[in-house]
C-alpha cells in the first residue's frame, strides 16, 4: 500500500484552545488543540514547529509505556517525473529527471539497509519481531524523492550535477495491538553542492545513511516530549 505522503490538515475542531505542556515546570507549550489547531484526519495535532520541524501526535501520546519496537518494511516513493529529452529540459531550465528501475531499486535497497543499520547500531534499541502491548510499530519511509541527475547517455555532455538529491523522511508510529496511528514526522532533506556525476553517485549512499539518522532522532524526541516528566526515556532507548 502506498504511504500517505502529506498529512491532511483540518480546522473544524470544536472547543477552547488548550496548550499541552511538558510536565516539567516552566516548559514551553508543545502543541495546541482547539478550533485553530492543525489537526490531521487521524486526530493528530501539530507539534510546535520550534520544537520539531513537522510533527503531528495524539494529544495524550505517551511512548514511555513501550519497551520494544517492531520495524515495519521501509519504502521509497519517487516523484513522478515525465520522460523528456535531457536537451529539451536544459533549454527550459528543468532540473528534475526520472531514475531508471535499476537505480530506483538500488536506492530502495540502500534505504532499507540504512534504517536497519541505524537501529542495530545501538544495542539499547530492543527490536522485536512480533506484537504485544508494549510494542511500538515504527515505519520509516522516504517520499517525494527527487533526482537532479541527467539521464545516462553515451551522448550526454553533462559531467556535473548541481544539488543531486532531495527527499522527505517520513516516520510513522503505531500501537502494535490496535494499529492506531500515534505520531507522524516529516522532514525535508537535501544533498547539495556542485559535484562530478560519478562522485555524486558515490556519495549518495553516505547521504542515505545520514537521512536514516533522522528516524531515530525524531523517535527519541517524540519519546522525550510525550513521556511523563518530559524527559523520561524508555528502556529500549537507554
Amino acid at each position: 500500500m502506498r504511504p500517505r505522503i502529506s498529512p491532511a490538515i483540518l480546522s473544524a475542531v470544536a472547543g477552547t484552545v488548550l496548550l499541552w505542556h511538558a510536565a516539567d515546570s516552566g516548559a514551553q507549550p508543545i502543541l495546541a488543540v482547539g478550533p485553530d489547531a492543525d489537526v490531521t484526519e487521524e486526530g493528530l495535532h501539530r507539534v510546535e514547529p520550534s520544537i520539531m520541524e513537522a510533527a503531528w501526535v495524539l494529544p495524550d501520546l505517551d511512548l514511555s509505556k513501550y519497551s520494544r519496537v517492531l520495524l515495519m518494511p521501509t519504502a521509497v516513493q519517487f516523484r513522478d517525473v515525465a520522460e523528456t529529452s535531457v536537451y529539451a529540459r536544459t533549454k527550459t531550465g528543468e532540473t528534475e529527471f526520472p531514475l531508471n528501475e535499476q537505480r530506483q531499486e538500488w536506492f530502495r535497497t540502500k534505504w532499507r539497509e540504512a534504517v536497519d543499520a541505524e537501529f542495530a547500531r545501538e544495542e539499547s534499541y530492543n527490536v522485536y519481531p512480533g506484537v504485544g502491548e508494549d510494542v511500538l510499530v515504527v515505519q520509516a519511509l522516504l517520499v517525494d524523492v527527487v533526482s537532479h541527475f541527467p539521464p545516462e547517455s553515451s551522448r550526454s555532455e553533462f559531467t556535473y550535477v548541481q544539488d543531486p538529491w532531495e527527499a522527505s523522511v517520513l516516520l510513522e508510529l503505531r500501537d502494535a495491538t490496535t494499529s492506531q496511528l500515534l505520531a507522524r514526522t516529516l522532514d525535508r532533506r537535501y544533498g547539495t553542492g556542485l559535484l562530478d556525476i560519478g562522485e555524486a553517485w558515490m556519495r549518495t549512499e553516505d547521504l542515505i545513511e545520514r537521512w536514516a539518522t533522522v528516524v531515530t532522532l525524531r523517535l527519541d524526541q517524540l519519546t522525550e516530549i510525550s513521556s511523563p516528566g518530559g524527559s523520561q526515556t524508555p528502556s529500549w532507548a537507554r
